[in-house]
Protein backbone atom coordinates (compact mmCIF):
# COMPACT_ATOMS: atom_id res chain seq x y z
CA UNK A 1 0.00 0.00 0.00
CA UNK A 2 1.32 3.31 -0.82
CA UNK A 3 0.72 5.72 1.75
CA UNK A 4 0.47 9.90 1.54
CA UNK A 5 2.03 11.27 -1.62
CA UNK A 6 4.51 8.70 -2.03
CA UNK A 7 4.26 7.33 -5.85
CA UNK A 8 4.82 4.14 -7.49
CA UNK A 9 7.65 3.33 -9.77
CA UNK A 10 7.71 1.55 -12.64
CA UNK A 11 10.78 -0.21 -14.67
CA UNK A 12 11.31 1.02 -18.39
CA UNK A 13 8.42 -0.71 -21.02
CA UNK A 14 8.59 -4.64 -21.80
CA UNK A 15 6.07 -6.22 -24.28
CA UNK A 16 6.54 -9.55 -22.18
CA UNK A 17 3.73 -11.61 -21.47
CA UNK A 18 1.72 -10.33 -18.66
CA UNK A 19 5.05 -7.77 -17.52
CA UNK A 20 4.75 -4.47 -18.92
CA UNK A 21 7.64 -2.63 -17.12
CA UNK A 22 11.09 -3.96 -15.98
CA UNK A 23 11.45 -4.86 -12.87
CA UNK A 24 12.63 -2.25 -10.10
CA UNK A 25 13.21 -5.11 -7.25
CA UNK A 26 13.73 -8.63 -6.00
CA UNK A 27 10.42 -9.08 -6.02
CA UNK A 28 10.25 -8.31 -10.07
CA UNK A 29 13.00 -10.48 -10.83
CA UNK A 30 11.02 -13.42 -8.95
CA UNK A 31 8.07 -12.57 -11.17
CA UNK A 32 9.66 -12.51 -14.10
CA UNK A 33 11.90 -16.29 -13.24
CA UNK A 34 8.18 -17.65 -12.56
CA UNK A 35 7.12 -16.90 -15.98
CA UNK A 36 10.04 -17.90 -17.49
CA UNK A 37 11.36 -20.71 -15.70
CA UNK A 38 10.77 -23.60 -18.61
CA UNK A 39 12.69 -20.85 -21.15
CA UNK A 40 15.64 -21.33 -18.94
CA UNK A 41 14.97 -25.11 -18.42
CA UNK A 42 14.28 -25.31 -14.74
CA UNK A 43 11.94 -27.08 -12.84
CA UNK A 44 11.13 -25.63 -9.31
CA UNK A 45 10.91 -27.07 -6.64
CA UNK A 46 10.78 -24.88 -4.09
CA UNK A 47 10.83 -20.63 -3.54
CA UNK A 48 11.35 -19.49 0.24
CA UNK A 49 12.46 -16.58 1.85
CA UNK A 50 15.39 -18.54 3.19
CA UNK A 51 18.50 -18.71 1.94
CA UNK A 52 18.51 -19.61 -0.88
CA UNK A 53 15.97 -18.41 -2.55
CA UNK A 54 14.71 -21.40 -4.91
CA UNK A 55 15.58 -25.12 -5.51
CA UNK A 56 15.41 -25.86 -8.67
CA UNK A 57 16.20 -28.81 -11.05
CA UNK A 58 17.41 -29.26 -14.76
CA UNK A 59 18.42 -32.19 -16.70
CA UNK A 60 21.66 -33.23 -17.14
CA UNK A 61 21.26 -36.43 -19.10
CA UNK A 62 18.57 -38.93 -19.99
CA UNK A 63 16.52 -39.76 -16.51
CA UNK A 64 19.07 -37.57 -14.16
CA UNK A 65 18.59 -34.12 -12.74
CA UNK A 66 20.44 -32.07 -10.77
CA UNK A 67 19.79 -29.75 -7.65
CA UNK A 68 20.38 -26.50 -8.38
CA UNK A 69 20.17 -24.10 -5.67
CA UNK A 70 19.04 -20.25 -6.80
CA UNK A 71 19.42 -16.71 -5.52
CA UNK A 72 17.19 -14.01 -6.99
CA UNK A 73 18.83 -10.36 -6.26
CA UNK A 74 17.46 -7.18 -8.14
CA UNK A 75 21.78 -6.70 -8.67
CA UNK A 76 24.15 -9.32 -8.92
CA UNK A 77 26.10 -7.49 -6.41
CA UNK A 78 23.65 -7.59 -3.69
CA UNK A 79 24.75 -11.19 -3.25
CA UNK A 80 27.63 -10.33 -2.11
CA UNK A 81 25.95 -6.99 0.25
CA UNK A 82 23.61 -9.48 1.59
CA UNK A 83 26.74 -11.31 3.03
CA UNK A 84 25.49 -14.56 1.60
CA UNK A 85 28.03 -17.81 1.53
CA UNK A 86 29.04 -17.99 -2.17
CA UNK A 87 29.03 -22.08 -1.55
CA UNK A 88 25.76 -21.96 -0.79
CA UNK A 89 24.45 -21.57 -4.13
CA UNK A 90 24.48 -22.40 -7.94
CA UNK A 91 23.08 -19.83 -9.83
CA UNK A 92 22.07 -15.86 -9.32
CA UNK A 93 19.08 -14.82 -11.45
CA UNK A 94 19.55 -11.04 -11.50
CA UNK A 95 17.94 -8.11 -13.49
CA UNK A 96 21.61 -6.46 -14.00
CA UNK A 97 24.42 -8.48 -13.62
CA UNK A 98 27.35 -5.75 -11.73
CA UNK A 99 29.19 -7.70 -9.38
CA UNK A 100 32.60 -8.01 -11.23
CA UNK A 101 34.34 -10.12 -8.89
CA UNK A 102 31.64 -12.83 -8.50
CA UNK A 103 33.27 -16.22 -8.08
CA UNK A 104 33.29 -18.34 -11.18
CA UNK A 105 31.57 -21.65 -9.63
CA UNK A 106 28.18 -19.14 -9.77
CA UNK A 107 26.14 -19.21 -12.83
CA UNK A 108 24.83 -15.60 -13.43
CA UNK A 109 21.65 -15.29 -15.28
CA UNK A 110 20.95 -11.97 -15.93
CA UNK A 111 17.27 -11.29 -17.61
CA UNK A 112 17.89 -7.67 -18.45
CA UNK A 113 20.15 -9.08 -21.26
CA UNK A 114 18.19 -11.79 -22.33
CA UNK A 115 14.80 -10.75 -22.51
CA UNK A 116 14.75 -9.87 -26.38
CA UNK A 117 16.14 -13.52 -27.07
CA UNK A 118 13.61 -14.72 -24.29
CA UNK A 119 10.82 -12.93 -26.14
CA UNK A 120 11.28 -14.53 -29.51
CA UNK A 121 11.91 -18.34 -27.74
CA UNK A 122 8.73 -17.34 -25.59
CA UNK A 123 6.73 -16.85 -28.99
CA UNK A 124 8.23 -20.13 -30.42
CA UNK A 125 7.04 -21.96 -27.03
CA UNK A 126 3.61 -20.58 -27.96
CA UNK A 127 3.73 -22.25 -31.21
CA UNK A 128 3.87 -25.90 -30.40
CA UNK A 129 3.86 -27.91 -27.32
CA UNK A 130 6.56 -30.06 -28.64
CA UNK A 131 10.20 -29.00 -27.62
CA UNK A 132 11.54 -26.57 -29.73
CA UNK A 133 14.43 -25.03 -31.54
CA UNK A 134 15.57 -23.67 -29.05
CA UNK A 135 15.11 -25.97 -25.94
CA UNK A 136 16.69 -28.93 -27.76
CA UNK A 137 19.63 -26.09 -28.37
CA UNK A 138 19.60 -25.32 -24.67
CA UNK A 139 19.43 -28.95 -23.44
CA UNK A 140 22.24 -30.04 -25.40
CA UNK A 141 24.69 -27.23 -24.59
CA UNK A 142 23.93 -28.19 -20.72
CA UNK A 143 24.92 -31.20 -20.90
CA UNK A 144 27.86 -29.75 -22.86
CA UNK A 145 28.29 -27.99 -19.44
CA UNK A 146 27.93 -24.47 -20.87
CA UNK A 147 26.44 -22.26 -18.41
CA UNK A 148 23.14 -20.46 -19.93
CA UNK A 149 24.94 -17.32 -20.53
CA UNK A 150 27.46 -19.27 -22.48
CA UNK A 151 24.28 -20.76 -24.27
CA UNK A 152 22.02 -17.55 -24.80
CA UNK A 153 25.45 -16.27 -26.48
CA UNK A 154 25.53 -19.04 -28.81
CA UNK A 155 21.92 -19.32 -29.84
CA UNK A 156 22.28 -15.27 -30.48
CA UNK A 157 24.83 -16.10 -32.88
CA UNK A 158 23.30 -18.99 -34.52
CA UNK A 159 20.06 -17.00 -35.40
CA UNK A 160 21.60 -13.90 -36.79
Amino acid sequence: MISGNRKRIFGDKVAFKSLSCAPVNELGVVYLFGVLHETFDFKIESIQSGYPDCIARRKVSKNRWEEVRIEFEYDSRSFKTHGHDPSGVDVIICWRHNWKECPKEIEIIELSSLLENVEQIDNQIKKKKALTEWQLFAQEKRLEGLSFTEIAQLWKKQIK
